[in-house]
């Protein structure tokens, strides 16, 4: 078990943030704590995505192969509902 220096981007809005970790932290773990720290908003359906593979909720970074330097995805699962039907529909 080490510390790793990894940049947490929100693929969503692009946004940035770089965290120093454990790399025998779970991605269930880092989700939790980055929700904690008021750096994502707490949406189900949340993943981290590293080198176009998701991280499953109990993986590790060391598992997964991140290293200090590391870029990691967050993706958000926002759906557009209503609203996006009734867009489409008024542009169809």
């Amino acid at each position: 078990m080490s510390d790793v220096d990894i940049t947490f981007r929100n693929e969503n809005n692009g946004k940035e943030v770089e965290v120093t970790v454990s790399d025998d932290m779970t991605a269930d773990a880092i989700l939790r704590n980055l929700v904690e720290a008021g750096v994502i908003p707490n949406i189900p359906g949340t993943t981290l995505v590293f080198r176009n593979i998701q991280l499953r909720p109990g993986q590790t970074l060391a598992q997964a192969g991140v290293v200090s330097g590391d870029v990691v995805g967050i993706f958000l699962n926002t759906r557009g509902g209503q609203k996006l039907f009734s867009l489409s529909r008024a542009l169809v």
